[in-house]
Formats: structure tokens, C-alpha cells, sequence
């Protein structure tokens, strides 16, 4: 198997993302001090390897900026939902350890909006499809996922900045995907077809330097180089449409986080 074939079974089956759900979360036990949960870590991952196979079902359009990544989707359709069924089952194992009654219970919105982010709800709408809804579903789920329920089981408190933290900074590294997708994504109506495409990206790096400016204000030195590395990596965003540059580099992001915690 040759180096290209690697990287686009690791990237396109979802499972480098699900390395980004593990970072993140990771980020959250770090940041907060808490004894890392190695269960939990599994659920998340197996949870984010679920959540972004089950959207592959679902029919595609082929285009130039995804064309690889659609292609492969299409020609391992079979593999796609032995991986959804895999982690469905490792899902359910690792929630058995992990979680209890009541953060079942007050996960399953979350999980509903997984199942109805691409498919019809009651043959009427898609949740994605809901002008400006699609970016604050993606971040609200994993906000939810990989920073506030890891605090609500695993401490007596929350930590709010860290939570915002989170959540500001999953959307803004969200709008260069809305920004690249902004020709076939005319129906959702995006924040970048919404504010257009330039001002998007200006938002983007206007909250990242909020987190920076917040960070600079807590001491917090090294999540500050980290988002200067952020602005450095969105940058291609402006004008590159190479899908490699953002599964791999921008969600890339997402694994390298907790290293500067450490």
C-alpha cells in the first residue's frame, strides 16, 4: 500500500478527525486537571468515528474541491458501514464504563442531531439544511462531547472559559470548510454565503484573536503559540481548495492541541 493510499484511508475513513475528537477531549482532562479517562477517550473516538461515517451514507454530489475523498466514499461503501457498525459497537462498550444514566439521557439531543444532520427528518428537512444551523450544530456537538460531559461526569465543576474555548474555537476553524463549499452549499445558505467569503475568514481570525488576547490575559503562553500556529495553517484557506490541505492540516489542529498543554 502506497504512502497516498494510506493517507486517504486514514483521512477519508474518519479516523484521523476521531484523533481530533480524542485531542480535544484530551485538552479538556489537561486543562481542567482532571485523572484521564481512558474509557471516556475510547467513546469519544469511536462516537466521532460513527457520527462522520453514518454522514457518508447519505448521496453525494461529486466535485472538483472533494472529488477524491466523494470517489473513495463511493468505492468503499461496503467498508464504510463495517467501520459504522464497529464503532457503534465500541460506542455502546466504551458509554457501558464511561457514562452514567443522566449523561445518557441528556446526550441523546445530541445524538439525534447526529442521525438528522444529513438525513430528512420526518421527509421534510435536514437539520444541516437550516440556514446558519449547520456550523453551530457541529460545534455545539463537540463542545458538548469532548469538553462539557467529560467535566460533568469527571468534575465537581465546569469550566466555562475552557468551554468557550472550545466552542469559539471549533466554529472559527469551521468556516474555511463553509468557505471551500460555498459553491455547493447554495441551499444551507452557510455564514460565509450569509457575510461572504472574505468576511468569513476575517471572522475567523478575529475570534482566534479574542482566544489570543484571553490567553495573553491568563499567562497562558504556549495555547497563545498555538493560535499563532492556527493563523499560520488558515492562511492557504483564502484561496486553496485542496481537500488534503484541510482534512489534513486544519482538523490536524485538533490532535496536536493537547501537546501544548503538556
Amino acid at each position: 500500500m502506497n504512502l497516498k493510499k494510506t493517507i486517504q484511508n486514514l483521512v477519508f475513513s474518519n479516523i484521523w478527525i476521531a484523533f481530533g475528537s480524542v485531542g480535544v477531549t484530551l485538552t479538556t482532562f489537561l486543562y481542567s486537571r482532571l485523572s484521564i479517562n481512558y474509557f471516556f477517550l475510547g467513546l469519544v473516538f469511536f462516537a466521532t468515528l460513527f457520527s462522520y461515517n453514518l454522514q457518508n451514507l447519505s448521496e453525494r454530489k461529486v466535485h472538483k474541491e472533494r472529488s477524491n475523498q466523494i470517489i473513495w466514499i463511493e468505492s468503499n461503501s461496503k467498508i464504510i458501514k463495517f467501520i459504522i457498525l464497529m464503532a457503534l459497537f465500541f460506542s455502546i462498550f466504551f458509554s457501558i464504563f464511561s457514562l452514567n444514566y443522566t449523561a445518557s439521557f441528556i446526550s441523546s439531543p445530541f445524538l439525534l442531531m447526529v442521525i438528522f444532520y444529513r438525513i430528512n427528518f420526518f421527509n421534510t428537512i435536514k437539520f444541516r439544511s437550516i440556514p446558519g444551523l449547520k456550523i453551530l450544530i457541529i460545534t455545539i456537538c463537540w463542545t458538548w462531547t469532548c469538553c462539557l460531559l467529560p467535566q460533568i461526569l469527571y468534575s465537581n465543576e465546569v469550566d466555562y472559559i475552557l468551554a468557550c474555548f472550545i466552542f469559539i474555537y471549533i466554529f472559527l476553524i469551521t468556516i474555511p470548510f463553509d468557505v471551500r463549499d460555498m459553491e455547493f452549499d447554495e441551499e444551507i445558505k452557510t455564514i460565509p454565503q450569509i457575510i461572504g467569503a472574505v468576511n468569513a475568514l476575517f471572522l475567523s481570525y478575529f475570534l482566534c484573536l479574542i482566544l489570543f488576547s484571553l490567553f495573553i490575559f491568563l499567562e497562558n503562553y504556549k495555547l497563545c503559540v498555538f493560535l499563532i500556529l492556527t493563523c499560520i495553517i488558515l492562511l492557504p484557506s483564502y484561496k486553496s481548495k485542496n481537500e488534503y490541505y484541510y482534512l489534513i492540516f486544519i482538523d490536524g489542529l485538533l490532535i496536536i492541541l493537547p501537546f501544548f498543554l503538556m
